[in-house]
Parts: C-alpha cells; structure tokens; sequence
C-alpha cells in the first residue's frame, strides 16, 4: 500500500552518506564524488508508520497520496494516533504545521513516542535521557526487594540479572 502510495513521488529527505569509512568527517558529505545520497520518505515499523518531508506541501501530498491508498486496500488511518512533528531550522519561529488528513486537522506537538523513543521538535535528547532514567530507576527499585537485597542469590547472578533488565531500558 505504501508502495502504491509514493511511487513517482521523489520529495521527502535526501540523507549524504559515504561508504568508505569515513563516517566522522562531516566535509566528506560536502564533496559530490565521494559521497551518495539515499531518499527517505517513510520510517515504518509493523503497524507503525512516520512520514517524512522538508516541506509542509511535500507532506500534506504524501499524507493525501497514503490515505488514498489506505482507503483503496480497505485500511483506515487512526485519527487519533496521528501527529504532526516539525523539526524547524535552529534559531527560527516558523508557524505551525496545518497537515490534515481527509480534511481533518491533525494536532501539532512539540513531543511524541516513536517505537519507544522520545523524538522532540527542537532535537534535543533532555526528556528521551529523562524518560530512559526514570524507567531503569523504577526497575532497579522493583529489582531491590526480590533480587538485590536478596542474600540466598549469589552476586554473579545478580550482576546477570542487571545486565539483563536494568541496563537496556537505560541504553
């Protein structure tokens, strides 16, 4: 469905890239030689997907083009769950996006949820590092009564159990 959506559509955000190992030298992007560029239009995972443009007119096509296709194959796009994220330039103060899908406006907020991940409108990663904290502290305390104070589980596995729980929701 997606496919249908945006065939012949090359607008969306064209990502430089090298492939010869240097990924820390940020000129090399600049030279047109050495560098390639791939088009993204869609970030899409299972059920969940997140379009992608650098202009408001480019997404409201695309969202125009993905709900006719949705309704083409039988789909409905959840109203509910759909919202509008603009990542303006640094230092600007653009107005904020009017995206609508069938008509409907859908919400513009300055935070949302993406497969677990706290993407924010100015880049800043403050409430992603909070949120991923908060989360490993509260196992860590649920973990304190049943494993860590608990002197008949030897240290080797408590240190697994750790590695194993705490530390990917803090990673």
């Amino acid at each position: 469905m997606l496919t249908h959506a945006i065939q012949d559509f090359q607008r969306g955000v064209y990502i430089p890239y090298c492939l010869d190992g240097s990924f820390f030298d940020l000129r090399r992007l600049t030279a047109k030689t050495k560098s390639l560029k791939t088009l993204i239009q869609e970030i899409i995972f299972a059920d969940d997907c997140a379009l992608v443009a650098h202009t408001e007119q480019d997404l409201q096509q695309m969202l125009d083009r993905f709900s006719g296709a949705s309704k083409l194959v039988g789909l409905k796009i959840s109203l509910a769950k759909t919202e509008g994220l603009h990542h303006p330039a640094p230092y600007s103060s653009p107005p904020p996006l009017t995206i609508t899908i069938d008509d409907t406006p859908r919400a513009n907020v300055n935070h949302l949820k993406y497969l677990g991940s706290t993407i924010s409108c100015d880049g800043s990663l403050n409430r992603e590092i909070d949120t991923r904290i908060s989360k490993a502290s509260q196992l860590l305390g649920r973990l304190r009564n049943r494993v860590l104070n608990e002197h008949n589980i030897r240290l080797s596995t408590k240190l697994k159990v750790y590695n194993a729980v705490v530390l990917p929701s803090l990673l």
